[in-house]
């Protein structure tokens, strides 16, 4: 119940709440993992069970965490204990939102979603709007991607099991592995040592969908803390550069902390500054540049639940904005035969591919490139749209975060043919 007051009332996540409770410090790892998946969960039903306890027991509302916390209890089917003669039950929590009379905010409700993004889906997926949204429910694996500058995926999953830590490959990406249980991965020496970090599959597929070559030079536009940063640097084998850009030096801060232990050193942070001419000055000769976009995260709610209820409509109407501000940017830097590879954790059409249409309208002078011309057709099948041109991720679908990502490329200049 800490955990969850303490996100509502700072808008912080979990990980930060619990890493700041004295009196989770001394917890194993067990009792940490259970009190985070229950937050989580809890926070994923806001919006329903608020719209329940509203209409059918709005006392509970009084003190938030606790009338949540108990409240999606019930709805799961556990007791809650001293408190059970005092609440509703689960039919009457579910009975509270189907009641409600307008079909667009029924839908919204029983699927704990703000009725803007809910609508969109229901839009954009029809009849399959409804699983994407209960996936979004369900608990995140716990994935790991392997650190290639240490070795590779066997080699990572065989050091796992001599510390106790059993975990399967994962479904997509080649550097992927799902752990099994509840260990504390980040307590082994495998971690220590840099062989791993914590990574979505759908995070890592955009760092393949990158695929720079050989000694190639990559910016990586908006790097945040540098998850896809890592992938690349080790995917270049420490060769070639990466330059790592952010406009919040504390995420290259911890970019710098990470880097040292991954054993990588073909990277630059870059605090950015406007229109940086530094930046430029690289960007102008790479071979990729990345763009993990701001984006509205609506693909991964299993791990960031509070953003069902912080982020907002406006919000996604600036970040449309400030996505095509970062394309076009990047665009007019590409050298002949470079990519452009732009990717969000977003669900939404308006963020994905109509982002991707709009630059090309833009500059008719570029072309997307096929998922399967970088990942090869037997993996880029199941996890592209219908065109191939686009991945497209769903939990529903492949068990990952919700994901978009597409490849757009400078085509190189033709010599001239002589008759």
């Amino acid at each position: 119940m800490e955990v969850v007051a303490g996100c509502l009332e700072g808008g912080r996540g979990t990980a930060e709440v619990i890493a700041g409770l004295a009196s989770l410090r001394g917890a194993a790892a067990a009792e940490r993992a259970s009190v985070s998946s229950w937050a989580t969960r809890v926070l994923g039903a806001r919006l329903r069970v608020e719209r329940a306890l509203a209409s059918c027991a709005p006392e509970l509302l009084d003190d938030r965490a606790l009338g949540l916390t108990l409240a999606t209890m019930v709805e799961a089917g556990v007791a809650p204990g001293p408190w059970s003669a005092a609440l509703p039950t689960q039919a009457q929590l579910r009975d509270a939102v189907e009641a409600l009379e307008d079909p667009g905010e029924r839908f919204a409700a029983r699927h704990g979603a703000p009725r803007w993004v809910a609508d969109r889906l229901r839009a954009q997926l029809g009849d399959d709007a409804a699983a994407a949204l209960r996936a979004l429910e369900a608990p995140a694996p716990r994935t790991l991607r392997c650190n290639l500058l240490r070795g590779d995926r066997d080699a990572l999953r065989s050091r796992l099991a001599s510390e106790g830590v059993d975990v399967d490959p994962g479904r997509w990406a080649e550097t992927a592995v799902t752990c099994r249980g509840e260990a504390n991965v980040f307590a082994t020496r495998a971690f220590s040592a840099g062989w791993f970090e914590q990574q979505d599959e759908a995070s890592q597929l955009a760092v393949a969908l990158t695929a720079p070559p050989p000694r190639g030079r990559v910016l990586d536009l908006c790097a945040g803390s540098g998850g896809k940063t890592l992938g690349v640097a080790a995917a270049l084998g420490n060769r070639g550069a990466v330059l790592a850009t952010d406009v919040h030096e504390g995420r290259l801060r911890a970019l710098r902390a990470r880097l040292a232990r991954a054993g990588a050193d073909n990277v630059t942070p870059h605090l950015l500054h406007g229109d940086d001419a530094a930046v430029a000055r690289f960007a102008v000769d790479c071979d990729r540049v990345l763009i993990d976009a701001p984006c509205t995260g609506t693909g991964s709610w299993r791990r960031r639940p509070q953003a069902r209820v912080s982020v907002t409509e406006q919000d996604l109407r600036t970040l449309v904005q400030t996505q095509r501000e970062l394309l076009d940017r990047a665009a007019a830097w590409l050298k002949p035969g470079a990519r452009l590879i732009y990717a969000t954790c977003s669900l939404l059409a308006e963020e994905n591919a109509e982002q991707v249409r709009w630059l090309l309208a833009r500059r008719p002078e570029l072309e997307l490139v096929r998922i399967a011309e970088v990942l090869g057709g037997v993996v880029a099948g199941p996890i592209t749209d219908a065109s191939g041109m686009f991945l497209s991720l769903r939990p529903d679908l492949h068990g990952c975060d919700g994901f978009f990502a597409a490849v757009v490329r400078r085509p190189r200049r033709r010599t001239p043919q002589r008759s």
